[in-house]
């Protein structure tokens, strides 16, 4: 599977503890990295996006990968065409970060979440130090994105959404600020605002962020932290 061994992804499917019977949804799937990861180990997968071009690269991955037991589906994902406990796990990889209502996502995530029922969400954190710097490239990079959120403020929206942490994991992630920004809508003039902006952080951000300069190359590092919660 192309997602064998991806940081942003193998955090997500240790956390699951996927079981063969499970009917999973993979939630804001996007091109589907993790639905490809978790189908060979569950009994169907419902790939959902809200982004139908996202979804149709999806498909056409997933088909090239032969994963015949993902079903795509372009929908609203704050009112999801499925009825209440019609899921064993719920995967929320690198999604939360671009809804304006997190808060109503995950309350959406517990209604399909069946009783016992486990949800994984995988995004990346900041803190005093990177909150308003980390988000402001994101927002340059991707214009979607809404916000990267404190662990103290996942803590609360899970505990307003009744939903039970379980199991935690912290990834460090390393990225080329190229490769990053091309990965996004980003156009060759916004990556070279976005490299601009990076350097022009106070030095203790730049520290926070590991941001390391090669020639005209760039590249940071960020946390991104896996949750297991059960409904």
């Amino acid at each position: 599977m192309i997602a064998d061994g991806d940081p942003a992804v193998t955090p997500v499917v240790e956390l699951a503890q996927p079981r063969r019977s499970d009917v999973c949804l993979d939630y804001g799937s996007g091109v589907g990295q993790a639905a490809f990861a978790i189908a060979p180990l569950v009994q169907q997968v419902e790939a959902v996006d809200d982004d139908g071009e996202m979804l149709r690269e999806a498909e056409r991955l997933g088909a090239e990968l032969g994963c015949d037991t993902i079903t795509y589906r372009q929908c609203d994902l704050l009112a999801l065409p499925f009825s209440q406990s019609s899921f064993d796990l719920v995967l929320c990889q690198m999604v939360l970060h671009r809804l304006v209502e997190p808060l109503t996502a995950l309350r959406e995530v517990h209604r399909v979440l069946r009783p016992g029922g486990r949800a994984v969400v995988f995004d990346a954190v900041v803190d005093e130090s990177t909150d308003r710097y980390f988000n402001e490239l994101a927002r340059l990079r991707e214009p979607a994105h809404w916000r990267h959120y404190r662990v103290e403020e996942y803590e609360e929206l899970f505990r307003l959404a009744s939903l039970h942490e379980t199991g935690r994991s912290v990834t460090r992630l390393s990225v080329d600020l190229d490769a990053w920004a091309e990965a996004g809508p980003a156009s060759p003039d916004d990556l070279g605002v976005i490299q601009a902006r990076l350097r022009s952080y106070p030095v203790a951000v730049q520290v926070a962020l590991d941001a390391a300069y090669a020639d005209q190359r760039a590249s940071f590092s960020f946390d991104a932290m896996a949750v297991r919660l059960e409904r």
